[in-house]
């Protein structure tokens, strides 16, 4: 008999669940709001509601377990979520003790930081196919990031390991939302890219972007400043030349450290591939010793926003491993 795993992405805005079968095929999936802002009481019932929905197409014995990526940091042994951005109020909630109850008693359920799925996920169906030593970052509103060696995601004493946005790239830079200054997160993630161009499109009122946002620069967007740079307007293009850079001067920290065969860049602000890549690879190229930068390819992710699903259900079915 067949057996599937249901997995899940909970994201600040939207639970994801699917139900997906040992070849990585996705059979069912749904979508719903997580209205983080009731609490993470309301959002761990919401997130059940989710998960039964799915259940309940499979007899019990076909359902081998449940996957779950959460952003935030784990402790995996013990199932608590111990800090996450987009659950205030959160840490220390025993949110494996909550969803293993009722219906899924019986059921094992694996929780991992959403970057680490993501990265499993690329590497069991994505641009890390066969790669055994890989590193993998998400580029969205902030920068995750999952390392995998030996074929071995890295967790950390605290499960803490590979909070890749947070590595400092600019000293005196600004201040990221962690509360250091000069974060990869705070200088190339989207949140990043819009900021910049709040405070370029000031200084250069005939900048496309002005235009584009009707003069409410607060209404500014990464991907308005991604059109923009497409039509040539050269403000916006020098916004993504540094975010690449700083993408760079990261990207070559990790190789030094790591050896990696593969990074693999994921995450919404990936769609700019073009406008910041060969400033990366650059910036790369000047950093990193001659022979780890030649060996790793830097490669955009190819599973999207499956990667993660993808990732917690390869978690499940690999239990034994």
């Amino acid at each position: 008999m067949e057996t599937f795993a249901i997995a899940v992405d909970l994201g600040g805005t939207n639970i994801r669940v699917a139900v997906i079968d040992k070849r990585g095929k996705i059979h069912r999936r749904i979508k719903r709001p997580t209205f983080a802002q009731e609490g993470i009481k309301s959002v761990c019932d919401n997130l059940l509601s989710a998960i039964e929905e799915m259940y309940c197409f499979f007899p019990n014995k076909q359902v081998k377990g449940v996957g779950l990526g959460i952003a935030g940091a784990i402790n995996m042994e013990k199932g608590l979520i111990t800090q996450s951005p987009n659950f205030p109020g959160c840490e220390g909630y025993p949110i494996k003790d909550k969803i293993q109850t009722g219906f899924l008693k019986q059921v094992a359920v694996i929780i991992e930081n959403d970057a680490n799925a993501a990265a499993i996920g690329e590497r069991w169906k994505g641009a890390g196919r066969g790669i055994t030593n890989l590193i993998c970052l998400t580029l969205g509103t902030g920068i995750g990031g999952g390392i995998i060696v030996d074929g071995k995601l890295v967790h950390g004493a605290d499960g803490m390991a590979a909070e890749l946005g947070h590595i400092t790239v600019q000293p005196n830079g600004p201040q990221c939302n962690c509360g250091n200054y000069g974060c990869l997160e705070a200088l190339a993630s989207a949140t990043a890219i819009r900021r910049e161009a709040i405070e370029a499109s000031i200084m250069h009122p005939e900048s496309d972007l002005n235009e584009r946002c009707n003069g409410n620069r607060q209404t500014i967007t990464a991907e308005m400043v991604y059109f923009s740079a497409q039509s040539g307007d050269p403000v916006s293009r020098k916004i993504y030349q540094v975010m690449g850079r700083y993408l760079g001067i990261g990207i070559a920290t990790l190789i030094n450290i790591f050896n990696p065969e593969m990074v693999v860049i994921g995450g919404g602000v990936s769609g700019a591939w073009e406008m910041f890549i060969p400033y990366t690879k650059e910036e790369v190229n000047k950093r990193s010793f001659k022979i780890p930068a030649e060996k790793a390819k830097i490669v955009p992710a190819v599973c999207g926003d499956d990667a993660g699903l993808l990732g917690g259900a390869y978690l499940v079915f690999n239990l034994e491993a």
